[in-house]
């Protein structure tokens, strides 16, 4: 399977995820789509393997930027960007499949957000890193369906550790702050 065709398919698979999520059709109409799901799957199913496939790195315009989870429909699809001031940055509006509060998004799909993109920043230096530990302060809600901007900075090093600071903000207005500390593994 090309790339782009599993890119067709995992969008199919989290509009479908959203659409399973909101409807309001009749209890019929689900077992029939159910049947057909089911089928689809057991057809997927046939030649699997154990893991998504590897994340494709491309250019923007000379900024390097990461297209983290395309392949993962489970995950929150995110296009990481590298500025040149050393940093990374990425938008996202999230629906309703990421709700929390009313309308808001779930503190713990905010958690995500920030532990992907500050962990993506810390392996574009190319150290193989794991967190350490994730603090994450909530600052206001986070709206569903509207953009989400997010940033990330490295702010120290020390041996093997890597902190790295971010945050999340709408309309100019910060949701959510976050620090993690990295901690460098061997390379095996």
């Amino acid at each position: 399977m090309s790339h782009r065709e599993r890119e067709r398919l995992v969008e199919a698979t989290r509009s479908l995820a959203h659409a399973v999520a909101v409807t309001e059709v009749s209890a019929e109409e689900l077992a029939r789509v159910t049947e057909i799901l089911t089928s689809l799957t057991q057809e997927l199913e046939k030649q699997s393997g154990t893991r998504c496939m590897p994340l494709p790195v491309a250019e923007t315009v000379g900024v390097p930027r990461v297209l983290l989870d395309r392949y993962n429909p489970v995950q929150v699809p995110l296009e990481v960007f590298f500025p040149e001031d050393g940093g990374a940055e990425a938008t996202v509006a999230l629906n309703a499949l990421h709700e929390g509060p009313t309308d808001s998004v779930h503190g713990g799909v905010s958690a995500l957000l920030m532990d992907n993109l500050l962990g993506i920043l810390v392996q574009s230096t190319g150290l193989l890193c794991v967190t350490g530990s994730l603090t994450v302060r909530y600052l206001a809600r986070a709206p569903l369906r509207r953009p989400l901007r997010m940033r990330a900075e490295v702010a120290a090093r020390s041996g093997r550790k890597v902190t790295v600071t971010g945050w999340i903000a709408c309309d100019g207005v910060r949701t959510v702050e976050a620090e993690a500390v990295f901690v460098e593994v061997p390379h095996r």
